[in-house]
């Protein structure tokens, strides 16, 4: 995921920061292996934090606070490296008090649990009271609820197949079986066959980020290998060659690693309907639910839903169209130190066959500071690709 207004040091990043679609089944994992500051230089309250999610948990303090690593972290102007020990920074003794006042307040007897988003909401300076705004239909009918009797307009019947997460009442029907609901998928896909056959592609289009800035952008995919490319006066190329991740722009090339590593192993598509068993571990089927409609004239859509786990601390749930079984939304959910998570979602639509596959040709991803769409425009699949595509650029 490019960022055309920044600098490369902004590479990838995604959705709202809330503690809230963080379920209580999905507390991150006991640590496993070595602790932070077994493996880094300085680490003075993060100590229980371990070294493997290190980088998540400063991705997400950059989320909810947006700050970015400069922010409390010595970088070197001629080569942008960062020497993270180094304490010359005021505001990363801030930041260290700050990470030392959730604890406090996590450790305590208060009846909840805060993280840093709790309070900055992705913003330096705490917004604090904001004016009241008109309620939704959606935050008008939770109110109802809550108060006991149906929501304002809704007919005896009541609200269907619900909000998005499966809840409801007693009424509320049961989760498919998981296999029907990979069977329904790779169906509507174009089935197997052809699926196995689509081994590489090449997309051009155009991406249009959130302050209405469009690029070219050409996506190339080999299997599980991935590149990506931007042109402009803020061009940006950052792949993945199925083992090392890189990214280059600005006159920089950089290696990914951690957080941002497992961003760019997420985004080829490319066998995924047949994968699924393969790709996540404890995938289960949760019960149909509803997506909101995605603009203001449109209808909401009924969806089946299943989750898996990347990681110990990453899942992902899949919404599939519940009429015709295309994914619609893919949500990856990285839970962090310190109560907070990191959600990042990608949209797919306007579905078209191509060499007998059905293919996204609008993806939508969003995250934190990130609403990047992308519309395809040309296609070319069994695209003849050199692996050197996908190795990292020599500096």
């Amino acid at each position: 995921m490019k960022r055309i207004l920044g600098p490369a040091i902004l590479w990838l990043a995604t959705v709202a920061v809330s503690a809230a679609q963080q379920p209580a089944s999905q507390q991150p994992a006991a640590p496993a292996g070595p602790l932070a500051p077994e493996k880094y230089k300085n680490i003075q309250v993060l100590t229980d934090v371990p070294a493997a999610q290190l980088d998540d948990t400063m991705q997400f303090f950059m989320a909810a606070t947006g700050i970015s690593c400069a922010g409390c972290h010595v970088r070197d102007q001629a080569t942008g490296q960062f020497s993270y020990d180094l304490d010359t920074q005021r505001s990363k003794q801030t930041a260290r008090r700050m990470i030392q006042l959730v604890k406090t307040v996590n450790a305590g007897d208060f009846g909840a649990r805060i993280n840093c988003a709790t309070c900055h909401q992705g913003r330096n300076q705490p917004a604090g009271l904001q004016p009241a705004m008109p309620l939704t239909a959606d935050q008008i009918a939770a109110l109802a609820a809550r108060a006991g009797g149906p929501p304002a307009g809704a007919g005896a019947g009541g609200a269907g197949r619900g909000a998005p997460g499966g809840g409801g009442g007693g009424n509320a029907p049961a989760a498919p079986p998981l296999d029907d609901v990979i069977a329904k998928y790779v169906t509507a896909m174009g089935g197997q066959a052809a699926i196995e056959k689509l081994t590489s592609i090449v997309m051009t289009g155009t991406l249009v980020n959130r302050a209405n800035q469009s690029v070219g952008v050409t996506i190339e995919q080999k299997g599980l290998k991935y590149r990506e490319s931007t042109d402009g006066p803020q061009a940006t190329t950052w792949g993945f060659d199925g083992t090392d991740g890189w990214v280059q722009g600005g006159g920089l090339v950089a290696d990914l690693s951690g957080f941002r590593l497992r961003q760019a192993t997420k985004l080829s598509d490319l066998g995924r309907p047949v994968q699924l068993k393969t790709r996540y571990t404890n995938l289960t089927s949760g019960r149909p639910t509803r997506l909101p409609a995605s603009t203001p004239a449109g209808t909401p859509v009924d969806v089946d839903l299943i989750q898996g786990n990347i990681t110990d601390n990453v899942t992902e749930r899949l919404y599939f169209d519940a009429s015709s079984g295309v994914l619609l939304r893919r949500q990856i959910i990285t839970r962090t130190p310190l109560n907070g998570s990191l959600t990042e979602t990608i949209d797919y639509s306007d579905y078209k066959p191509v060499a007998g596959v059905m293919m996204p040709f609008t993806i939508k991803r969003t995250n934190w500071n990130t609403l990047d769409t992308i519309t395809i425009v040309d296609v070319k699949p069994g695209a003849q690709i050199d692996d050197a595509r996908f190795a990292k650029p020599k500096g």
